[in-house]
C-alpha cells in the first residue's frame, strides 16, 4: 500500500507539472479524474485495517502504518475526520519516533483545519489500546 500511494503521488507530481505546461490549452476536468478516484477508492477499501495497524505489537508495523495514513492525508484521499482519533492516540506510543510523526501530523491537520483536532472526540478506548502495547512490552 506505501509503495503504491508513494507511486501514485509521484504521478501526481508529473500530471501537475505537465498540466502547468499545458493549462491554457488543456481542461482541468479531463485531467487525471479517473486516475485519482482509482487511489482513493482502494484506500476507501483497506482505511480500515490500516488504521488498526497503529496497535499491532510491532513497531515496525505501527511506524508503515503511519507513512502510510501520512501519505494518505497528504493526497486527500480520506476525510481526516476518522483518522483523527487514531494519530491522537499514537501519540502516546511508547516509541518516540512514532509519537513524533503521529503529533506531526496532528498538527499538519490541525494547521490545515483550523479548530478541527479540538472538536474531534478523542477514542479513549483507542488512546488505551495502544498505551497497553508500550506497557505489555516489558
Amino acid at each position: 500500500m506505501l509503495m503504491y500511494l508513494m507511486e501514485e503521488e509521484a504521478r501526481m507530481i508529473k500530471a501537475d507539472q505537465e498540466w502547468k505546461k499545458l493549462q491554457n490549452k488543456e481542461d482541468l476536468k479531463e485531467m487525471g479524474d479517473i486516475q485519482s478516484g482509482m487511489a482513493s477508492t482502494i484506500i476507501q477499501v483497506y482505511i480500515k485495517q490500516i488504521l488498526e495497524s497503529f496497535f499491532h505489537h510491532h513497531s515496525q508495523v505501527r511506524m508503515i502504518a503511519l507513512s502510510v495514513i501520512t501519505l494518505i492525508l497528504r493526497q486527500g484521499l480520506v476525510h481526516p475526520v476518522q483518522i483523527v482519533p487514531y494519530l491522537i492516540s499514537m501519540g502516546t506510543d511508547s516509541d518516540s519516533t512514532i509519537r513524533a510523526k503521529a503529533d506531526q501530523q496532528v498538527q499538519e491537520l490541525d494547521k490545515k483545519y483550523p479548530g478541527f483536532i479540538q472538536v474531534t472526540t478523542i477514542n479513549t478506548r483507542q488512546t488505551s489500546r495502544v498505551t497497553k502495547i508500550g506497557t505489555d512490552r516489558w
